[in-house]
């Protein structure tokens, strides 16, 4: 525990430098201003477009949770943990505390945790895998893409590949991880379902570049669609990384970086700014969720 506390303490103070450095090295009055002249009307279609994420996955999620037919959630359930999961991203240092919490959350409430938990990290794996999907897709139409950035992208993607055939078609078979193992060879024998997955994940990043492009249109940022179909996967792989609290800082930096020759660096931070502003609208629609069902429950 007091291992983990020093770790969090770490990648809060890591946020928090490099937020500094945003602040030594930009005008804030500029990126404040630019956050109070943003287009409402973009910032609510980004809205909008995170609710339709939210939406399609828990329809992901049921293709792959496999469990009886008399044990399977309705999709609203599936709904409601997945919104409520987008809380406990908020509040977790690594971002990842949603999926920690609606696999086991629901597969308690419906006594299949293992089938839960499997399903939860294929999601997650086939969801990183389309994002170096659409990256590979947008680069022949992109210029002046860091060649660093190629190579990271280049191995992150190799290495998804891998480690997703490991889990599918991995031997172990003891203890507690056999049982969760063998739920995920399970998988072997309904490709349909993970074809299905793959094509909903390739949507949903779709989705999560829309987005970012609502944002940049919120602040009169005009920028060619291949060029937003390459960054936002690599600043999403980036932020993944265990180094601050849920990527804040690192996200930042990853879009300066990418995107200093195309665009003002003040609306760049103005843009990520308004997706944190609809990060937290969504964590609260999860708050309420989190409450209002169990009551009745």
């Amino acid at each position: 525990m007091e291992n983990m506390q020093k770790k969090t303490f770490i990648k809060i103070a890591v946020s928090i430098l490099l937020f500094a450095l945003i602040i030594w090295k930009f005008p804030v009055s500029n990126i404040i201003e630019c956050v109070k002249n943003a287009k409402i009307g973009w910032v609510l279609l980004a809205f909008l477009l995170g609710e339709l994420i939210i939406l399609s996955q828990a329809f992901r999620w049921h293709y792959l949770l496999i469990v009886p037919k008399e044990q399977k959630p309705e999709l609203g359930s599936l709904l409601r943990y997945t919104a409520v999961g987008y809380l406990f991203n908020l509040l977790s240092p690594g971002g990842v505390g949603g999926d920690a919490y609606r696999s086991i959350a629901l597969g308690k409430a419906h006594n299949v945790i293992a089938s839960s938990v499997a399903s939860v990290l294929a999601a997650r794996m086939l969801g990183l895998l389309a994002l170096c999907l659409l990256f590979w897709i947008a680069l022949p139409y992109t210029e002046q893409i860091p060649k660093q950035a190629v190579w990271f992208m280049a191995v992150i993607t190799l290495l998804l590949m891998i480690f997703f055939l490991c889990v599918i078609f991995n031997r172990f078979k003891k203890g507690k991880f056999g049982e969760f193992a063998e739920k995920l060879r399970e998988y072997r024998k309904y490709p349909l379902r993970l074809v299905a997955a793959m094509f909903g994940s390739i949507f949903m990043q779709i989705l999560v570049v829309l987005m970012q492009w609502s944002f940049f249109k919120a602040v009169d940022v005009s920028v060619p669609w291949s060029l937003v179909f390459a960054i936002v996967p690599i600043t999403a792989l980036l932020s993944t990384i265990p180094v601050s609290f849920n990527g804040i800082g690192v996200r930042e930096w990853s879009y300066l970086s990418l995107t200093a020759y195309a665009i003002n660096s003040e609306q760049m931070i103005a843009s990520v700014l308004l997706g944190y502003a609809v990060v937290i609208l969504q964590a609260a629609q999860g708050a309420i969720f989190l409450h209002y069902p169990h009551k009745k429950r």
